[in-house]
């Protein structure tokens, strides 16, 4: 499936699976797309996330905007929060936001069992930093702390799903080759209780990378850390992914073959010849022919 009028860079966007769906980030707008049915819907400059209810079986778009207000003459920029529930023929509604100051956010979602994480950061301690959690079932958001180095300020930070819970990925070198990475995982969501796992894999891995960064887009079905290049050359030769056991410290590699590699494949997608090739990969994403009847944004 081509997604129309949209495009990944280097060190943007995201391809998350929720529930049969795509939740597509890029060039700072999101979309919703079904490779089975080829649906595509395009949400308003705002929206951030999407998330299921399994209980209700419903999804819902979270939208979250910073406006400017002044308040006793003090300039404020509170976020505003609001949910829209897709296929259910209702339009946009406010929502109250976490108990804590205005934040920024600073990372893509992860959903995980009815809920949706992301990173944010708070100007005023002790909530800098931490996790906005927005439960879709109840339209509730908390806020969780999390050790400052699980929370980078940048776009930086790589959360994904570890066993059911929010893990985040920290790499020695996030910029280049690492040897070493720590996965922290939150424990208990109530009490704001983290562990820390520490990773290492072999320098020659990166032999056979292809460029100077992977990217940790999830786990398989075993529970081994996915990772994988975040760039391929232009004539998207055979690449390898590897699959990392953090109990046994293992690693695995696999060979995928190349994806888009002759010349009509690309003229009918729109590939340059020269232009680079991003990799997004959404781990364990499942098929599904759900079609929203009134998608209305």
């Amino acid at each position: 499936m081509a997604i129309p009028s949209l495009s990944f860079s280097h060190y943007s966007g995201s391809c998350t699976s929720v529930h049969g769906f795509l939740a597509v980030e890029a060039t700072c707008r999101l979309s919703i797309c079904n490779p089975c049915t080829e649906q595509f819907i395009k949400f308003p400059r705002g929206t951030r996330y999407v998330g299921y209810d399994p209980i209700g079986d419903q999804f819902k778009a979270l939208s979250v905007r910073k406006v400017d207000e002044f308040r006793n003459g003090i300039h404020t920029s509170p976020r505003e929060h609001k949910v829209l529930t897709l296929g259910g023929g209702g339009g946009w509604r406010h929502i109250e936001p976490p108990t804590t100051t205005p934040y920024t956010i600073i990372s893509a979602g992860v959903p995980i069992n009815g809920f949706v994480y992301y990173g944010a950061y708070s100007p005023t301690p002790p909530t800098n930093p931490g996790i906005v959690c927005f439960d879709v079932r109840s339209e509730k958001l908390s806020y969780i702390k999390a050790p400052p180095i699980v929370v980078f300020y940048c776009s930086d930070s790589i959360f994904i799903e570890y066993k059911g819970k929010l893990a985040s990925i920290v790499s020695e070198n996030p910029y280049g080759p690492f040897q070493r990475f720590d996965m922290w995982v939150l424990e208990d969501v109530q009490k704001h209780v983290w562990s820390n796992h520490i990773c290492v894999i072999p320098l020659s891995v990166w032999d056979f990378v292809g460029c100077s960064q992977m990217s940790f887009p999830g786990t398989n079905t075993a529970g081994e850390l996915i990772m994988a290049p975040t760039m391929l050359s232009h004539d998207v030769q055979p690449f390898y992914i590897f699959y990392y056991n953090v109990e046994t410290k293992n690693i695995t590699r696999v060979r995928l073959l190349g994806i888009g590699d002759n010349q009509e494949f690309r003229r009918s997608y729109g590939f340059i010849d020269e232009s680079e090739c991003h990799v997004r990969i959404s781990p364990q994403h499942i098929e599904s022919i759900a079609f929203f009847k009134n998608p209305s944004t």
